[in-house]
């Protein structure tokens, strides 16, 4: 959907909550000052940053070369990368070039912290020189998948349904249905 927002996710989140909630007027990350809004403020970020991580979907996969953050690294690592801003979740390291495509050998890494430039950031730890990155970017919603979509605003309007109805019931069967939609991206085997 080339022209979906924050403010659309977050509006059909409350549309499904049903008694008339009165819809945001502004998208993330501050949305309006309403019930809702406030709420959104909150819970809309991590929501959707818990259903991109849950199954890997494609369309938030981004590539990008390592970048050494000029650090020794620790035992056992040869060298310390910078943690891309946007990324959400480190999917892979793999090599510049791979000598066979059919039987590419994985390359060990593993997240950590350091102080780089004076301040305490998240770091990749790896064996290998140089190579890209392959991670999880947050994609804009104007990218996002339609089953994608589904199970995030129905897992938003789960929150939502606690955080400003306070219906523990429709927050349950929202849940619910969240997952299946979920598990249905991962069937389809292209999320």
């Amino acid at each position: 959907m080339a022209n979906q927002t924050s403010q659309n996710v977050a509006n059909q989140a409350i549309q499904l909550l049903g008694d008339n909630q009165p819809l945001v007027s502004a998208g993330a990350p501050s949305f309006d000052a309403s019930p809702a809004g406030v709420a959104l403020a909150q819970v809309y970020a991590p929501t959707v940053a818990a259903v991109l991580r849950q199954f890997g979907w494609d369309l938030a996969r981004n590539t990008q070369a390592l970048v050494l953050t000029g650090n020794a690294a620790p035992f056992p690592w040869a060298y310390e990368f910078t943690y891309p801003a946007n990324c959400l979740e480190v999917l892979q390291i793999a090599p510049t070039s791979v000598s066979d495509p059919n039987d590419p050998l994985p390359v060990n890494w593993s997240i950590g912290n350091d102080v780089v430039s004076g301040t305490q950031v998240k770091v990749i730890f790896a064996n290998l020189a140089t190579g890209n990155l392959i991670y999880n970017n947050g994609p804009q919603e104007s990218t996002w998948d339609p089953l994608f979509t589904e199970a995030v605003v129905r897992l938003l309007a789960s929150k939502l349904a606690m955080a400003i109805a306070g219906k523990s019931d429709t927050s349950a069967a929202l849940l619910q249905s969240a997952s299946q939609f979920e598990q249905l991206g991962e069937q389809r085997g292209d999320v």
